[in-house]
Parts: structure tokens; sequence; C-alpha cells
């Protein structure tokens, strides 16, 4: 007769080599975070510890973020040791396609998870340091009750590098665009000028709209991150519209391989406050709340103005939580036809 404990202890000795990870959602967007099956991984920058991972590693990217252990919308994230002195852990980003330079959505649901399995300590309100490649961001943790009630991640700058640019997407036209960089770079486009109501029902426009957008962009345009020059291209396309009465507004992300953002999308939220500060529209200290299709918000807010090289920019905070879904361990059978995952 089966005896149920030797399911577990045999699927342990049969698969020895195995990858952990804690699964959550921000606001409705997956993070899958990776914890344990790959070592430690060198480097004294967060940037040589995410390519030593896609180096030696990358496979383990495709198949945490592909079919048929994943999907095109998980946003993974690998756990490693901090790189700077006051540093508490260090953060790096994968999803089908690429290793994003930063992911809001994803930071504040490693911190939550650290923090609600015991992994990190804290109490009240409480600051965490976190390691990334765009630089280190701080997490501010609000407690109550022995839980996680919500995390605010102060963002790295970000800034408008252009506005007003005209593309041309095949088979639907002109599209203008602004770029905004937040880590990375995003194609702005006002979901007014292309008439297209923000609602999940649209996605099947607005997903290969906004991929042909990032595509088109790369293309035509040039953009560059003054102080960091591995940062050049266009990787998310954001469609938004505001209400400027009440200081709110409503985002679609779509970004990777083909994926729209569940949340409203972290780092496009401070796209968005970056986009409305240089448009006079939005000032320091102000809140603005961004709700995503699916009608979760992210509050934000400008803690402060710089400028980076020549681009006058902000310092956004984006606030929101993100609950645990489960522990996961995988494994690839020595006669699995996917070992990498596929896309369909």
């Amino acid at each position: 007769m089966l005896k149920l404990d030797q399911i577990e202890n045999g699927f342990t000795g049969r698969y020895p080599k195995r990858i952990i990870t804690i699964d959550s959602h921000t606001q409705g967007e997956p993070t899958r975070l990776l914890i344990g099956g790959v070592g430690t991984l060198p480097g004294s920058t967060m940037k040589d510890k995410r390519d030593r991972f896609e180096a030696r590693y990358d496979h383990v990217r495709m198949l945490l973020t592909r079919e048929p252990r994943g999907h095109r919308g998980i946003m993974a994230a690998v756990v490693t040791e901090p790189v700077s002195p006051d540093g508490h852990f260090g953060l790096f980003y994968m999803d089908a396609r690429r290793y994003p330079y930063l992911c809001g959505h994803a930071t504040i649901g490693a911190v939550a998870t650290l923090i609600e399995v015991g992994a990190l300590r804290a109490d009240g309100d409480t600051v965490i340091t976190v390691d990334t490649p765009s630089g280190p961001l701080e997490a501010h943790t609000r407690i109550r009750h022995g839980y996680v009630e919500s995390v605010a991640i102060e963002m790295v700058p970000s800034f408008v590098f252009d506005m007003g640019r005209e593309l041309e997407i095949p088979g639907f036209g002109k599209v203008l665009v602004d770029l905004v960089c937040v880590g990375g770079f995003f194609a702005m486009v006002s979901a007014r000028s292309i008439g297209i109501d923000l609602v999940p029902e649209n996605s099947h426009q607005l997903i290969p709209l906004g991929m042909a957008v990032i595509e088109a962009a790369n293309r035509t345009l040039r953009v560059y991150h003054p102080e960091r020059p591995e940062v050049n291209t266009v990787d998310v396309t954001q469609f938004y519209d505001d209400d400027p009465q009440s200081g709110s507004g409503k985002s679609v992300v779509i970004y990777g391989e083909s994926n729209m953002d569940r949340s409203p999308c972290g780092t496009g939220t401070t796209a968005r406050m970056t986009l409305l500060h240089h448009s006079g529209k939005l000032s320091a200290g102000e809140i603005y709340k961004n709700a995503g299709p699916l009608g979760t918000v992210f509050e934000g807010r400008i803690v402060k103005t710089l400028s980076v090289d020549k681009f006058a920019g902000i310092v956004g905070q984006i606030r929101g939580n993100a609950q645990i879904t489960g522990y996961h361990q995988f494994v690839v059978d020595d006669n699995d036809p996917f070992p990498k995952g596929f896309l369909i």
C-alpha cells in the first residue's frame, strides 16, 4: 500500500539537484524569487553577479520563466549577498526575454517575502537596503502585528530623455511616444492618443501594439543613459491615462515576451510621475495613485528632484504590498524534451 511520506522522500531522492523558489504576487503581478540551487555568485557589483549568472545559468532563467514550469508573465529575481556596505541583500531580475535593469514590483515582492519568512528582521517602520544592477534601493517597510502591511521602494533617479517622437507602426499608423528612463527606458504612450481603453478586454490590441512600439523605437530611435552606457535600448511600452483632478492615473505596461503587467508596474508608476513632473503637473511630495489593469494601485510620490547629467530628473517612491503564493522545488528530468522551456 502506498505510504504518503514515501512520495516526498522519493522525489528528493530521485532529484537531488533542485531549483528552489518562493513565489509571490505584488498587486497581482507574480514574482518568482530564486533562493537556492545555483550556489554563491561571485562578483563585486550586482552587474558582475548578474553577468556571471547569465553566462553560467541562463538555462535556469528560461526554465523558470517559460512553460511548462512558468509562463511569459513570470518575473523572476535572484537573491544574492549584498555588495554595498549598507546593503541587506542583493537582487537582480529576469524574465522570459532578458535581464531587466530594475523591477519595482519584484523588489517589493522580495522584501516582503524575506521579512515574512524571517530571513530579514524588521519591526514597525524599518529601512531595508537592496543592492540592484541599477544601484542600491531603500525599502521602507511597515510591519503591523507581525505582518508586512506595505513596502515603499525609493527608486533610482529617473529622467525624461525625449518627448514627442513619432513612430510608424506597421498596420496601425503613427504613434507619439515620450522616452523616460527609470533604470531602463520606457516608451510612454497616451491611451487617448491611440483611442484604446486601458481594460483587460483590450489586451489583444495593447500587447501586440506595445511590442511593435518597442521594436520600432529600437529600430529608429537612439537612447542612452549618460552614466550607464549599457542602458541603451527601449525595453518597455507604457500606455497611460490620467485624471488630473484626482491626482490619479491608470497604466498598462507591456514588456518581455509580450507580457501585460497585471500590476500598475512599479518602475512604470515612477516613469509616469517623472513625465508628469517634467510637464509641470506633479510636484515633489504630492501623492500620485496609479491603477493597473486589475484595479490594484501603487501609491507614488516624488521624494526629491535632481539632475542626471544634463537631464532634469526625480527620485520617486512607490508603495505597495505582496503576498506569498508558494514554495517550489523545480527539477529537470534527464529525459525532459524541454529542459529550457518553451513559449507559444
